[in-house]
């Protein structure tokens, strides 16, 4: 199976912002992780965890204190590989005023994309989103503005989707709403890389998890193998953070 992420003893120390403060932070320690094409993988931890410092790591948006990374084989640096990536960050904030089609434009121009009306149009319609690209987000529902969110981590059509807790904020059909467009992208050769704390929906969703605890990799598991030994997702959860006496 083609590798499309990998690190090895991935390390990232915060240096205390106080010039008077010696001590420093651990954010993710020594992390050996590696993710294959065509995977719907989640990385789940308690508050505090490392996940999103983890997922922002690769991403190149914080630089790594040691430890290598790759994503399909090459360097977050490289140009080409930043153009087959698709980032939703948490909680993703438009401005109320302006309309889905306007925000999908302004992101369209980032990457030149030809065909622009065509692209918005379409990636609108895979999020669930067709019949509203000219309304305005200040009408838009928590689940509707998080799938606009979704759709402009989609407009450079990338290989691989990077989402920090995509269904944050969402009630129980907005999870499903989200559900589906993950699954449905799944289907069309999208791999997927998410945090979450939702539990029961990454068991519906996920091929393979991970959990993260005080900045280290705990365990990685296929969920097939989780539901054979656990009673619940949940249960393997709290397996893996529970703090020994």
């Amino acid at each position: 199976m083609e590798i499309v992420i990998e690190t090895q003893n991935l390390t990232k120390i915060y240096k205390p912002l106080d010039f008077w403060k010696k001590e420093t932070q651990t954010g993710i320690k020594n992390i050996n992780l590696t993710v294959y094409k065509g995977e719907v993988f989640g990385l789940l931890g308690l508050n505090g965890a490392g996940k999103t410092t983890l997922m922002k790591t690769i991403l190149g948006l914080l630089q790594p204190t040691s430890g290598t990374l790759k994503i399909f084989g090459d360097s977050i640096n490289n140009i080409k590989i930043r153009q087959r990536i698709g980032y939703m960050p948490e909680l993703p904030y438009f401005p109320k005023y302006l309309k889905a089609y306007e925000i999908m434009e302004y992101f369209a121009d980032i990457f030149d994309i030809e065909n622009k009306k065509e692209r918005i149009l379409k990636t609108l319609e895979i999020v669930g989103l067709k019949g509203s690209e000219y309304k305005r987000i200040k009408s838009f529902s928590k689940g509707m503005q998080s799938r606009l969110g979704m759709a402009q981590a989609l407009i450079n059509d990338p290989d691989i989707l990077f989402l920090d807790e995509p269904m944050s904020g969402l009630d129980p059909l907005g999870y499903k709403e989200m559900r589906d467009v993950l699954i449905n992208l799944n289907k069309h050769g999208k791999t997927i890389f998410f945090n979450s704390h939702i539990l029961s929906e990454v068991e519906k969703i996920c091929d393979r998890v991970a959990v993260m605890h005080r900045g280290e990799l705990k365990d990685v598991k296929k969920v097939k193998q989780i539901m054979q030994k656990y009673k619940s997702m949940e249960d393997y959860f709290i397996h893996n953070v529970k703090e020994k006496k």
